[in-house]
C-alpha cells in the first residue's frame, strides 16, 4: 500500500501583532552631577598618572594591548590627554546619563576594536586600559573595576567625537569595514569554542 502526502495552503489574513511599548529612553541627558574632583576620584581616573587615546589596527587575535603591557610599535595614533582633557573625558563618562532607564538591554555581536583608552601609573606601567570598537558603539574594559558610567545610546556617539577631536581619528569611521592593513579574515569573528 502507498501512502499518499498532499500539502494543501491557504490564504489567511496576517494577523497584527502589536508589539509592547518599551519604556525608558537609553538616549543621553547632560547633568553635572559630578564635580571635577569627584571624577577625578573614579577608578581608574584615580591611580593613573598618565591618560592616553591610541588607535590601532583591528588583527583577529592580535591586539597591541596583553595585559599590562602595550606593543607600541603597533599603534597608529597616540594622544597624552592633558588635565583638560581628562576633565572633558570624565565629565563625558560621568555626567552623561540614561534621560529613563530602560527595561530592556541591548547586546551586538560585533567586536573588532581599534581603539582603546590606557590608563599608565608613575613608574610607566599599564594599569588598565578600555578596548573600543566605534563601528558596532562597543567597550571591553580591562577589569570589572573600570566603569563609564550609564550605558546610554549617545555616549559612544559622544566618546567618537572625543577622539575625533583630539585628533585620534583612524578607527572612528561608522562605515569603514576594512582599514589600510586589514584583511578580510582580520575582522571575521572566529567561531566559537565548544
Amino acid at each position: 500500500m502507498v501512502a499518499h502526502i498532499t500539502s494543501v495552503t491557504a490564504q489567511t489574513k496576517p494577523k497584527q501583532v502589536k508589539l509592547p511599548k518599551y519604556k525608558g529612553d537609553p538616549g543621553c541627558v547632560y547633568k553635572p552631577k559630578y564635580s571635577e574632583t569627584e571624577r577625578n576620584k573614579f577608578y581608574p581616573f584615580n591611580i593613573a598618572d598618565t591618560i592616553k587615546l591610541v588607535s590601532f589596527r583591528n588583527h583577529r587575535n592580535n591586539c597591541p594591548i596583553k595585559g599590562d603591557m602595550v606593543l607600541v610599535d603597533s599603534l597608529i595614533e597616540i594622544k597624552t590627554l592633558t588635565k583638560a582633557d581628562i576633565n572633558n573625558l570624565t565629565d563625558l563618562l560621568y555626567n552623561n546619563f540614561y534621560k529613563q532607564y530602560p527595561n530592556y538591554g541591548s547586546i551586538t555581536q560585533c567586536f573588532f576594536p581599534r581603539n582603546a583608552i590606557l590608563f599608565i601609573d608613575k613608574s610607566g606601567h599599564l594599569k588598565e586600559h578600555i578596548l573600543i570598537c566605534f563601528h558596532c558603539d562597543n567597550f571591553e574594559a580591562s577589569s570589572d573595576k573600570v566603569t563609564l558610567g550609564d550605558d546610554c545610546s549617545e555616549k559612544m556617539e559622544k566618546l567618537r567625537q572625543f577622539f575625533i577631536t583630539s585628533q585620534v581619528t583612524f578607527g572612528t569611521g561608522r562605515n569603514v569595514i576594512l582599514y589600510p592593513g586589514e584583511e578580510s579574515d582580520d575582522v571575521i569573528a572566529p567561531p566559537i569554542q565548544k
